[in-house]
C-alpha cells in the first residue's frame, strides 16, 4: 500500500468534517437569531425595549408605545431582510408587530457577531 492510498481518504474525511461542521454551525446561528428576534419582539411588546437591543432610539419607543395602546401580537419573525427600497440586504432578521386597529410595524434587526446585542437598522409603519 502507497502513501496515496492512506492519504487520499484521510483528507477526503477531513474535508467532509469541515463542510459538516460548517452546516451545523449555519443552522445553530440562524436558529439563535430566530429565537433572538422572536424574544425581542416579545420583551417590545411587553415593556417598548430589550435586553437583547443595543438601543431602539426614542422614534422607535414613541411608535411602539403608539401601537402598544391596542393589543399587540408579534406578526411575523423572518430571518433577513425585506426588499428594497425599505431592506438594504444588511438585516439578519425582520420583526412584524401588528396591533387589532390595523397598524403594525416593521423592525430590521442586524445581530452584533461575538454577542447577543442586536441593532435596529430601520423600522416602518404598516397599515392594513
Amino acid at each position: 500500500m502507497n502513501k496515496w492510498q492512506i492519504i487520499c481518504p484521510v483528507v477526503a474525511m477531513a474535508l467532509a468534517a469541515v463542510v459538516i461542521a460548517s452546516v451545523i454551525a449555519r443552522k445553530q446561528r440562524r436558529g439563535f437569531i430566530v429565537t433572538a428576534s422572536t424574544s425581542i419582539a416579545r420583551e417590545l411588546i411587553a415593556s417598548t425595549n430589550s435586553t437583547h437591543l443595543v438601543r431602539p432610539g426614542p422614534e422607535l419607543t414613541t411608535k411602539l408605545g403608539e401601537l402598544l395602546s391596542a393589543p399587540t401580537r408579534i406578526a411575523s419573525v423572518r430571518l433577513g431582510d425585506v426588499p428594497a427600497p425599505f431592506g438594504d440586504g444588511k438585516a439578519g432578521s425582520t420583526v412584524v408587530l401588528t396591533n387589532d386597529r390595523g397598524f403594525g410595524v416593521a423592525i430590521r434587526l442586524g445581530h452584533r457577531d461575538g454577542s447577543g446585542k442586536f441593532d435596529v437598522l430601520g423600522y416602518q409603519s404598516l397599515k392594513r
